[in-house]
């Protein structure tokens, strides 16, 4: 999504940020035994709420993008094989 990992920490509401923001932790929640707190304390002190919030937009988005979701499972598909 090429957005740099500071403003993944900002505030900032910028559609592609909160979109790289939203999937990021999507992810760290997917692929980490972090608690949700602990995810959002890394994204710039978030709520675990905010945390809950985000992920179930990423499922949401890829329940109705088909290209989203696509560039989700490869984004996944990565992240495995970097795990192993």
């Amino acid at each position: 999504f090429k957005v740099p990992v500071e403003k993944l920490h900002g505030k900032t509401r910028k559609r592609d940020v909160v979109i790289a923001r939203q999937l990021s932790m999507y992810l760290a929640k997917n692929f980490t035994t972090n608690t949700l707190k602990d995810i959002g304390k890394n994204f710039g002190g978030r709520d675990h709420t905010t945390v809950l919030y985000f992920v179930k937009a990423v499922q949401d988005l890829m329940d109705t993008d088909l290209v989203f979701k696509d560039k989700v499972v490869e984004l996944e598909k990565q992240v495995q094989m970097n795990l192993h």
